[in-house]
């Protein structure tokens, strides 16, 4: 399996501050990415779209109603006018200073992202890969970086544009985890929301085709220790920190999920 060097640093469990740390912040602002970061999270997870004047921002959605004052379609405005707009739903949303829930400007979460050592975990929800990639080189962070979406397509013309950036699946089938493996240095995840249920015959052979591999967030200290028990590369959360994970301690044989045996071989699928 390639290294690069993201996956050289000494954390463990590699966690991954889903939209940030919401249990303080709302998703995806900026006081929940630096909240993640100053935690000691090994890498903050964010969305990105891009305006209607090529700037990109962070936002799940592709309009703004979700969280915001306003619901604006991202796609057809200007930064500029999606800048008056404040974050108004979400946990701290009516203690934060208006100023800290604008919204974010990709490039104001790299600067987060690199002043504290954090990976970015950068979800692509917008088809110019290019931009995205781009503004990434811009920061020098291409190589720190993780590119990923759920939009297989976008993996492909990323690994295209650049061979050095680590790109992620997002809800893999076999298939797909194969294709990854052909593009290198990538990883996916399987949609399993219990860990318990998880194949360990998927999560070794994902391995032996080089690709590194997650499930769904871990949310739970038990849904945690199941994740280190399959050996997972890097395991999301919405509520766990880098502390709470140390509580946990090594994983030990009665930890492993009991229903390998049921899972899908991959070479014997797939043929």
């Amino acid at each position: 399996m390639g290294e690069v060097s993201i996956f050289d640093r000494a954390d463990s469990p590699r966690l991954i501050a889903h939209r940030g740390y919401t249990p303080v912040a709302p998703e995806n602002s900026l006081p929940a990415f630096e909240t993640a970061a100053k935690l000691g999270m090994w890498a903050v997870e964010t969305d990105v779209h891009i305006t209607r004047d090529g700037v990109l921002v962070c936002c799940h959605n592709a309009d703004t109603g979700a969280g915001f004052d306003a619901a604006l379609l991202i796609a057809d405005c200007t930064f500029a006018e999606l800048r008056k707009l404040r974050i108004i739903r979400g946990n701290g949303a009516d203690k934060l200073p208006a100023e800290s829930l604008r919204l974010p400007a990709f490039r104001e979460y790299l600067d987060i992202c690199r002043k504290y050592g954090t990976v970015p975990f950068v979800e692509s929800k917008t088809a110019d890969i290019n931009r995205v990639l781009a503004e990434l080189k811009e920061m020098d962070m291409l190589e720190c970086a993780v590119l990923s979406s759920i939009e297989f397509e976008h993996l492909e013309v990323c690994r295209y544009l650049n061979r050095k950036i680590f790109i992620h699946h997002i809800f893999s089938t076999p298939e797909q985890m194969l294709r990854i493996a052909e593009l290198g240095n990538g990883g996916c995840s399987w949609n399993y929301p219990e860990p318990a249920a998880a194949p360990l015959k998927l999560i070794d052979e994902t391995h032996q085709r080089g690709v590194r591999v997650c499930l769904r967030a871990a949310d739970t200290c038990e849904h945690l220790r199941l994740m280190l028990a399959l050996k997972l590369d890097y395991i999301p959360t919405n509520l766990l920190t880098p502390e709470a994970a140390r509580q946990v301690g090594s994983p030990s044989a009665r930890d492993m999920p009991s229903g390998g045996e049921k899972g899908i071989v991959i070479s014997e699928k797939i043929s």
